[in-house]
């Protein structure tokens, strides 16, 4: 079996997951460089498992926090050209095209904040823009698939299968609004610009609370996204108490109270 042959990736991928699994994430990272040139140079980037390969390498890298090889990847165009492959081959308003988006977010803010030393307020303001731009167009995907019913997304056939790719959604979700939380404290406090009645910070707790209110994604975060919601909460809030102390509204400070509330009332189910 040749370094070109589908096989050979797939059985990398099985030994990098097992890795990943047993917390060896240094192995891992060895095994998904190597699954990503494979598929660079076999299947090329128009490809969606390419895009995936990277995707994963990435993930692996912020968890070692090796923020400069991410950088190293995104520089490369490697996730922009992710981006390309999927909306070339998926829907619009495909959840994958979601996740490239997210990720572009995440990436082009960890790019603001290792350069910030060298960067001018013009150059500054087109990474954040570029972020929160990635990170809306996500959330306006995201919550299509979670406000859309079985038949519009007609995908699959089974409740089980919906409820997978909903739980997807809701998961890219919650690191979209992360994402803008933290482009709007950037945008005020190392730029002096940014939304300045707080409403994108607002916006953001209020559509991380309403997942937890409706009935159809309560389910979801209480069951198996839990901590990932509780996550993004708590990182909303501590934006707002470290940030905004003396510039919140009353409705601020009341989706605030709501968001304890929650965290409690989820902490105790635990």
């Amino acid at each position: 079996m040749g370094v070109g042959h589908p096989e050979y990736a797939s059985t990398m991928y099985l030994l990098a997951k097992e890795l990943i699994k047993s917390k060896r994430l240094g192995e891992a990272e060895i095994w998904q460089r190597k699954i990503l040139h494979t598929l660079e140079l076999s299947k090329g980037w128009d490809s969606l498992h390419t895009a995936h390969a990277a995707e994963l390498l990435s993930l692996t890298l912020e968890a070692l926090e090796k923020l400069k090889e991410s950088e190293e990847l995104f520089e490369s165009g490697c996730f922009s050209r992710c981006l390309a492959a999927r909306k070339k081959v998926l829907p619009e308003g495909h959840f994958l095209v979601a996740v490239s988006l997210v990720y572009l977010a995440r990436l082009t803010l960890h790019k603001f904040a290792s350069d910030l030393k060298n960067i001018d307020s013009d150059v500054g303001t087109h990474y954040l823009a570029r972020a929160k731009q990635h990170s809306n167009d996500s959330i306006r995907i995201t919550e299509g698939i979670l406000n859309s019913s079985r038949k519009d997304q007609n995908k699959f056939d089974s409740s089980s299968a919906t409820d997978r790719d909903k739980i997807a959604a809701t998961a890219i979700l919650l690191q979209a609004l992360q994402v803008v939380g933290l482009v709007d404290i950037a945008a005020k406090h190392v730029l002096g610009q940014g939304d300045q009645d707080n409403r994108s910070i607002e916006d953001a707790v209020n559509k991380c609370i309403s997942l937890y209110r409706k009935p159809g994604t309560r389910r979801l975060v209480t069951k198996v996204i839990k901590e990932d919601y509780m996550r993004c909460l708590r990182l909303l809030i501590n934006i707002v108490e470290d940030h905004l102390l003396m510039q919140q509204t009353m409705e601020l400070q009341e989706l605030l109270g709501e968001a304890r509330l929650i965290i409690e009332e989820l902490g105790e189910e635990s």
